[in-house]
């Protein structure tokens, strides 16, 4: 009995030296948490994911070209390459995005950046200089058609989402050379598929008199794959939301970025290159050195912004870098604006 005792005190003692550990541990955990100069905790990938690497962008000005951009609200997914080589910062074409959840915005001006820069850009495209703007719930697009000779043209269509995942553009007010477009096409028994050809457009094709447009096929690399949940016109601004696909649920959870900075892009997991650099088991989140406005980043000027920046690598191994919009570079380069 006496031994028994002395082991029941034992283990007593043991207990209480484990819950007093505990409780002096807890408290220092939360003041790390809130101390700016403190490194974030990590979470250690789930097996079946660390080999991959993922992207959440949030608050993201994403150029197509010098001027045109597409406004990212919040988009989530996995970074994906062919060759199983890492994705390359530097080239958007070397990866692709396969999204878990996503809400982007195109005002007219970047919408129409899509159509003459992606869509429309080779020669003998039947529609050119195109401009484009919102008009109560439809889109009004205006521009040239080349048949034979140049056609000054406007259509106002209202966006509706296919069951494929397409976006139908269906007429509701034509005009061709300032005069009422759809009686003169029903007076000659002509179509939009009769006048305009789009076999080499890029996402886009014409059924009857409807334009029908592949979301995923007019946007800029890096090339994303996705299915839309809804698309509508809120204000001056298209308005695209992405289905949420169940791996959306390794984000929050284990792929958790510095959420104090309310524009970022950030990698987690996998491989990643950069310039000559190639970081394993990736932990870079890019921020925005004005938080004040959404973050204008620019992949093809990347190292330009990178360049004008400043980077910090943390304790945890990971690097955060801080960089300066595109537009903020110093060069004589125009504000994102629509290319006529």
């Amino acid at each position: 009995m006496p031994h028994h005792g002395f082991a029941t005190r034992r283990l007593l003692a043991t207990l209480g030296v484990l819950l007093l550990v505990g409780l002096l541990a807890e408290p220092s955990a939360q003041t790390n948490d809130g101390d700016e100069n403190s490194t974030p905790a990590v979470t250690p990938l789930p097996r079946a994911f660390a080999a991959s690497t993922w992207i959440e962008m949030r608050n993201i000005l994403l150029h197509i070209d010098d001027r045109g951009v597409i406004r990212i609200e919040r988009l989530r997914g996995q970074v994906m390459t062919d060759s199983g080589a890492p994705a390359i910062l530097d080239d958007a074409t070397s990866f692709r995005i396969r999204v878990t959840r996503g809400t982007t915005r195109l005002t007219g001006d970047d919408l129409a950046s899509l159509l003459n820069s992606i869509v429309f850009a080779y020669d003998g495209a039947p529609l050119r200089k195109l401009r484009a703007r919102m008009e109560g719930n439809a889109i009004v697009l205006s521009g040239t058609l080349r048949k034979g000779v140049n056609l000054p043209f406007s259509i106002t269509a209202t966006p509706m989402l296919e069951p494929d995942g397409r976006v139908r553009m269906r007429p509701t007010r034509t005009r061709i050379l300032g005069i009422n477009g759809a009686a003169l096409m029903k007076a000659l028994g002509l179509q939009l598929d009769d006048l305009v050809d789009l076999k080499k457009a890029r996402g886009a094709i014409v059924e009857g008199n409807d334009i029908l447009l592949e979301p995923t096929q007019i946007l800029p690399p890096p090339m994303i794959e996705a299915r839309l949940e809804s698309i509508g016109v809120v204000g001056n601004e298209l308005v695209q939301t992405f289905v949420t696909t169940p791996l959306d649920s390794i984000f929050e959870r284990y792929v958790r970025p510095d959420s104090t900075q309310p524009n970022f892009v950030y990698f987690r997991g996998g491989r990643l290159r950069f310039g000559k650099l190639e970081m394993i088991d990736t932990d870079l989140q890019i921020v925005d050195a004005d938080q004040h406005d959404p973050f204008d980043l620019y992949l093809a000027e990347y190292n330009r912004q990178l360049v004008a920046g400043t980077s910090r690598n943390l304790e945890t191994l990971g690097l955060r870098v801080t960089m300066p919009d595109f537009a903020d570079l110093g060069s004589a380069r125009p504000s994102p604006v629509a290319v006529r």
